[in-house]
């Protein structure tokens, strides 16, 4: 079956950001092809990749854009913000300023993606224990204060690699039905308002 044949319920696009060389291209592959990739050039613009995953029985089709780190090409990482349904903010555990430069990339988010985007903050390389220069207490601190799911991984060692997307499907699909049962509860109200409009025509009638 072809990927225009499947059919699935919901769209989900992930957007990852980061400095250039914090490993969101080794993930994003990690998760494309299923394989490690190491000396990876740079992401140039964006690249995206589509996966189909059954989650709680619901079909949904999981869209991962890696984006561009370098300067050169941030505005058009910007533009894939509005589409986005979370965005992970990944930084290099070996690389204190990857770390420290997560704040930009938060800014940018705020002020380009949707209010209900779901956030993941991804201390990335976490097999490099010996050259690690961000803890791990240092990276859950920082997504508390910044209302921020945190997780540390490692493409290379295939640790908790799923965990993230799986964080996200969750809270995605209890959004969804959040915004169905607010529709249901607007008809039914919208129901009883036509109801007490007709009871009071049909009154008014009967008077007459």
């Amino acid at each position: 079956m072809t990927e225009k044949q499947i059919e699935f319920e919901y769209l989900l696009r992930i957007v990852l950001v980061g400095d250039s060389g914090s490993g969101k291209t080794t993930l994003f592959m990690k998760h494309a092809e299923q394989q490690f990739c190491q000396n990876l050039s740079p992401t140039i613009g964006i690249e995206f990749h589509n996966k189909f995953v059954e989650y709680q029985r619901k079909m949904i089709k999981l869209q991962l854009w890696d984006t561009a780190g370098q300067e050169t090409f941030r505005s058009i990482s910007q533009n894939y913000y509005r589409k986005a349904n979370s965005i992970f903010f990944i930084y290099d555990i070996t690389n204190k300023q990857s770390f420290e430069r997560v704040y930009q990339w938060m800014n940018e988010a705020k002020q380009l993606a949707p209010s209900d985007l779901i956030k993941v903050l991804i201390g990335n390389k976490s097999d490099l224990i010996n050259k690690r220069q961000v803890s791990f207490d240092e990276g859950k601190l920082f997504a508390l204060e910044n209302d921020l799911e945190f997780f540390e991984l490692s493409a290379f060692g295939n640790r908790n690699l799923e965990d993230p997307i799986y964080y996200v499907l969750e809270q995605f699909l209890k959004q969804k039905e959040s915004e169905q049962n607010q529709i249901i509860e607007n008809n039914l109200a919208l129901s009883n308002q036509i109801v007490q409009i007709e009871n009071i025509n049909q009154n008014q009638s009967c008077k007459c």
